[in-house]
């Protein structure tokens, strides 16, 4: 049998997946374990491999991410190590990590979880938005309203249509979508848009992560790597706006996605 810190998460993954009448092979899609491991945690007879496993799972059966956590306990001892390396334990604060670790964490997490989406999504530039959206299990239906909103339970984004000569608003709304719709995807909550509260955590948060979604990094620091950006200020900003163009994204989106990386990349 596993230790009781399993037992109990396998009882609860178990428990919400017969509330919610969700089969043993439903509630391991895309969780990268088999039903019949699945049934074997559940019943206390093998630990969860990990807890990204936990989670996935969790969200096949409805089961909050908090409770998971709640379940799973505190950090392993390699992350507790790590955290109280000499050269970083400043981030914590009465053992928990202080609000510029955390958000900065925050910051790393978006765009591991805007790099992973995008990974496979070609190599092509500008990025495919409806291939994103049916990869994201996302619908868009451009509208003739002024508001943009979730329906059917988050599966469908609804956004203004606009000025159908001018595309690039379609495309930035889609990314949009998505990027709420995988957001709120990794919380097992329904997505939610309110473009109005621009300067919201929410809505700042989905701009960044459909900024990376249409120019992931891999696809700009190739594409930087074969036109490197000039030294010359005025020669720069066309080079900016030729960035964008071929991304199909504003130049502020280029120009804050080039300066992201160029500061990622120095060597400290």
């Amino acid at each position: 049998m596993t230790g009781s810190r399993d037992s109990l998460l396998g009882a609860a993954l178990r428990e919400a997946r017969k509330r919610g009448r969700i089969t043993q092979r439903d509630a391991v899609k895309g969780c990268g374990i088999s039903y019949s491991t699945l049934s074997r945690i559940e019943n206390g007879v093998l630990p969860v491999p990990s807890l990204q496993v936990a989670l996935a799972v969790a969200r096949n059966v409805g089961l909050g991410e908090g409770d998971v956590l709640r379940l799973a306990g505190p950090l392993a001892s390699a992350g507790s190590a790590e955290l109280a390396d000499p050269s970083i334990r400043r981030v914590l604060q009465d053992g928990r990590l202080n609000p510029d670790a955390l958000s900065a964490l925050r910051l790393t997490h978006l765009r591991l979880l805007a790099s992973e989406f995008s990974a496979d999504l070609g190599s092509a530039r500008p990025v495919d938005v409806r291939l994103a959206a049916k990869k994201a299990d996302l619908t868009l239906v451009p509208n003739n309203g002024t508001e943009a909103r979730f329906a059917r339970q988050g599966q469908c984004y609804e956004f203004p249509r606009g000025n159908d000569s001018a595309p690039l608003g379609q495309r930035l709304w889609g990314a949009h979508g998505i990027a709420h719709r995988l957001i709120a995807a990794e919380s097992g909550t329904i997505p939610e848009c309110h473009v109005k509260k621009v300067g919201s955590v929410a809505e700042r948060e989905a701009t960044y992560v459909a900024s990376r979604i249409l120019v992931p990094q891999a696809l700009l620091a190739a594409d930087l790597r074969q036109r490197p950006l000039p030294q010359d200020p005025i020669e720069f900003t066309a080079a900016l706006e030729r960035v964008a163009s071929r991304f199909r994204v504003p130049t502020q989106w280029a120009s804050a996605r080039v300066a992201e990386d160029k500061i990622g990349e120095l060597n400290w």
